[in-house]
């Protein structure tokens, strides 16, 4: 039986907005249905939230909107559960925000959720926490920016399961428009962290202003990535919700171009064009490339760092050509207690890369297979 084909834009009420139309059929299609959007330009102001397994076709073109500044008309601290506001016009419910002194991470909060506006009042989800370099008190003037996904696949009621594929999208994140902070939690294109894969084939994902693709067991074939703040892929998957084998990612002819290009000093954790963060391991990825990709082509390697954790393992990285100045990987963690396994990075084709030394780490991480030779020419 061949599925019904939903050509979105016949859907569209006049004086909807692309977020609203968007949003509207996305909750209201059956589970399993194929969203077509056509050769146009969507603005993206707000994260469209997706509850259900749908698959997503262009052509088309997704922008995020410059990004507003938003400033606390009066002081604020780290328990305040309602931040009086400058404006709210462009926030609504349940949009997602941090707080920012400057570009740095360690001048930000973690990401809230505004649960009520009441004039110029936001309503939090939590209380508002304090920045990552301990500051609690937040003075009058102090900046609220608005995170847009292009695409946030969550379940409100377990850890997600939907399996929703793009394909034929072009992502561009309008970085030029969105440099009120650098911090990795800001502004990912999609965040997709779900039991059920979540495959890209054929789309590509510009001018991201931080991360690019958020989340892990996902199939990204024949992508393009190109002039990118942070990482391309950042891998992520709670040990707690999972089991390894709902864990494993799949990349293949994929071209990366100009990631990384914020320092991890300033962005806080992109630290590799493919950066790994919980369970960051668990991937193949053959017959990509990469060219100038930053500090590192992949992230740091480390053992199980806690409940929520496998570690770094079962890496599958051959066939790949590489073109950076960059290591090869970010850092081999040799102080954590615990065991880095079945990680193979060998057999690339290597015309440009920082060929440094790992011999020391090596021999404390015996499971880690590393070549990071320049190709003799």
């Amino acid at each position: 039986m061949t599925k019904e084909k939903f050509e979105i834009e016949n859907y569209r009420i006049p004086g909807e907005s692309d977020y609203e139309l968007i949003q509207r059929i996305v909750d209201s299609l059956p589970e399993g249905s194929d969203i077509y959007f056509g050769g146009r330009v969507y603005t993206i102001d707000h994260t469209v939230i997706v509850t259900r397994s749908l698959n997503f076709f262009g052509p088309a073109t997704f922008i995020r909107e410059n990004q507003i500044r938003y400033e606390l008309k009066e002081p604020a601290t780290e328990h305040s559960r309602y931040l009086i506001l400058d404006k709210t016009e462009g926030l609504r419910v349940p949009d997602r925000f941090l707080i920012a002194n400057d570009v740095s991470y360690k001048n930000t909060t973690q990401i809230n959720i505004i649960l009520k506006i009441s004039g110029d009042t936001v309503f939090l989800n939590a209380p508002l926490g304090k920045m990552v370099n301990g500051n609690g008190v937040f003075d009058a003037g102090t900046a609220l920016f608005k995170n847009i996904n292009f695409f946030w696949i969550i379940d409100p009621r377990e850890y997600p399961r939907q399996q929703c594929s793009f394909e034929n999208i072009l992502f561009d994140g309008n970085r030029d428009n969105n440099r009120g902070s650098y911090s990795w939690l800001l502004n990912a294109s999609i965040t997709a962290l779900t039991k059920g894969p979540t495959t890209y084939r054929h789309c590509s994902f510009i001018n991201s202003p931080g991360e690019t693709i958020l989340g892990h067991n996902a199939v990204i074939i024949n992508c393009h990535f190109k002039d990118l703040n942070g990482s391309a892929f950042h891998t992520s998957a709670d040990k707690v919700y999972n089991t390894e084998p709902e864990v494993n990612s799949y990349l293949s002819g994929n071209l990366f171009e100009n990631t990384n290009q914020i320092s991890t000093t300033i962005n806080g954790h992109s630290e590799g064009c493919i950066t790994h963060s919980n369970s960051g391991g668990y991937y193949t990825a053959v017959g990509n490339k990469f060219v100038n990709v930053g500090e590192s082509v992949l992230g740091a390697l480390y053992p199980a760092l806690g409940m929520h954790d496998w570690g770094t393992n079962n890496i599958r990285f051959s066939d790949n050509e590489i073109w950076s100045s960059g290591r090869m990987i970010y850092l081999i963690d040799t102080l954590t207690p615990g065991d880095i396994y079945n990680v193979n990075i060998s057999e690339n084709e290597i015309y440009e890369l920082n060929p440094y030394d790992w011999t020391r780490q090596l021999l404390v991480q015996p499971g880690i297979i590393l070549e990071n030779e320049v190709n003799q020419q």
